[in-house]
């Protein structure tokens, strides 16, 4: 495995104070995980280094470890539990690069592309089991609880996005109620992680909980956008699936809530019919009726409601770095 955690905290410069803050627990993260995701048969072990890398940057983790050090302490429940959930996030990313056919993350072969997908769910699986594993070992079942639920509301949520291909009358307000289970979930399991068994009171956990979710949100609308607009050379991973999928994403709602009939009638037709070169001509559509610009809009004002759960919390390294983050997801270009 090369991944490392300074490898993730120096790649992208704005999260150099956020892991400086964290450096010494996060190094424990990747110690365990390099621990956990070992085997005795080269194959799988060759698959689990493989699928280890890319996870990334891993913000979550960080996310559970910052909102412990917000609260107090933090511990070694919350090492296995920011361990347990990077090894989810993993899974869920090796999964969706199967449901999306993509061929490079991280600017890596995807497990699918590398070997095949019967491989890369069973891989996915196992990591989501090893995840169990580690949370189950702590001293009470809530772990287990918040990890089992974010993953069930994960699944589910992708699969009500699945059932809105091509539905392209999907509103604003259906997408957000989307993402918030696809994405955020995990976000607000992370901070309710850390902030609980750092011994914080129900109102923190549930102010930071609030945070996760409204970061979480945020985050998804930047990857949607970046899945339009991205470069691939920049993101390092497979880009336009959301538009091959035809999923009715923040921009492209937007866009068809800015045109008229015909215009719509014109739109749809590039959207369902995909023809040579229909990428570009989506993306100038969402130029010039500003749709892109909204749904950045939007983002921001869910990092500035997610900051805005922060005030209950008094100044510290902590407070800043966390703040830093969720500036860094609205800034991030991969």
């Amino acid at each position: 495995m090369t991944e490392s955690v300074d490898h993730a905290a120096t790649e992208t410069s704005p999260l150099q104070n956020v892991y400086r803050v964290i450096a010494d627990e996060m190094g424990e993260v990747d110690r365990l995980l390099r621990h956990e995701l070992q085997n005795t048969n080269h194959y799988v072990d060759q698959m689990l280094k493989h699928g280890l890398q890319l996870g990334g940057k891993r913000l979550r983790p960080a996310l559970l470890l910052l909102s412990g050090k917000l609260c107090g302490e933090v511990n070694r429940t919350h090492i296995k539990l920011a361990a347990a959930v990077e090894l989810v996030h993993t899974a869920s990313l090796i999964h969706d690069d199967v449901l999306d056919d993509a061929r490079i993350r991280r600017h890596m072969a995807t497990m699918n592309a590398r070997w095949d997908n019967e491989a890369s769910v069973l891989l996915g699986d196992y990591l989501l089991a090893r995840a169990i594993c580690l949370a189950s070992s702590v001293d009470s079942i809530h772990a287990c609880q918040v990890i089992a639920q974010a993953s069930h509301e994960m699944c589910q949520g992708e699969l009500r996005q699945i059932a809105t291909r091509g539905k392209f009358n999907a509103s604003e307000e259906e997408y957000i109620d989307v993402i918030a289970e696809k994405t955020a979930s995990l976000y607000r399991a992370c901070c309710r992680l850390g902030a609980y068994y750092a011994g914080a009171s129900s109102r923190l956990v549930a102010n930071l909980e609030q945070f996760g979710t409204d970061l979480g949100i945020a985050f998804q609308i930047i990857d949607d956008i970046l899945d339009v607009l991205g470069d691939e050379r920049t993101t390092g991973k497979s880009l336009g699936s959301d538009l091959d999928k035809q999923k009715p994403t923040l921009p492209i709602i937007r866009l068809l809530s800015q045109c008229d009939a015909n215009e719509r009638d014109e739109l749809l037709l590039l959207l369902r019919e995909q023809p040579e070169g229909y990428r570009s001509l989506i993306r100038q559509r969402l130029e010039e009726k500003n749709a892109i610009a909204y749904a950045q809009e939007r983002a921001r004002d869910f990092v500035v409601a997610a900051v805005g759960r922060l005030s209950y919390f008094a100044p510290s390294p902590a407070l800043d770095a966390i703040r830093q983050l969720a500036a860094f997801v609205i800034s991030r270009d991969r």
